[in-house]
């Protein structure tokens, strides 16, 4: 058994900061939803699409450094750990941004996980992370692993998971510890 993460919008959250940043640029109102699945309907439904880019983009280079971890998926992480089960980070994440400066996202996503993820006061110890220039490149990622179970927030990557992989989808708040632990559980 080898789990797999995605880490935009699964391992890291990152709803406040759109929400702040949208505000800040004026591209929703105050009563917008504050996640980033409603920040982003409501810019693609007045067709802001261009927008949405450029708001992505200041996100996850600029507002990366303010995001946190999804606390349940640390929990999880320290619960494998404790399993000795492997676990691997594959996520599909451009190189830079489309807008703005030309900031390697790989770097300071790598460095986001050591800080907040990866640390002493975590003690997961050292994970391997693989930044995929294309959903294409990350499944081919996700076989060689052998990864045989991964977990995403987008209904659109597991549904493209090797047969012999389950894809289970995150949902804040509603993926739990005790879902993976029974699959752990059964397994041994």
């Amino acid at each position: 058994m080898i789990f797999g993460f995605d880490f935009d919008n699964t391992l890291i959250n990152y709803d406040k900061i759109f929400y702040s940043y949208a505000i800040k640029n004026q591209l929703i109102k105050k009563k917008n939803k504050k996640d980033k699945i409603s920040i982003k309907k409501a810019l693609i439904k007045r067709q802001k699409v261009k927008e949405w880019t450029k708001l992505q983009s200041e996100v996850y280079s600029h507002g990366i450094h303010k995001a946190k971890p999804n606390k349940e998926l640390i929990s999880i992480l320290k619960f494998l750990k404790k399993k000795n089960i492997k676990f691997y980070i594959v996520s599909h994440k451009t190189k830079f941004p489309y807008y703005g400066k030309k900031i390697n996202l790989h770097k300071i996503s790598k460095r986001w996980l050591d800080n907040y993820i990866f640390n002493k006061k975590n003690r997961l110890g050292n994970c391997q992370y693989y930044f995929e220039s294309t959903v294409k490149k990350k499944i081919i990622r996700i076989r060689k692993l052998k990864i045989t179970h991964f977990i995403d927030d987008l209904k659109e990557i597991i549904s493209l998971m090797p047969d012999k992989v389950v894809g289970i989808l995150y949902e804040k708040k509603k993926i739990q510890l005790n879902k993976i632990k029974n699959l752990v559980d059964r397994k041994f």
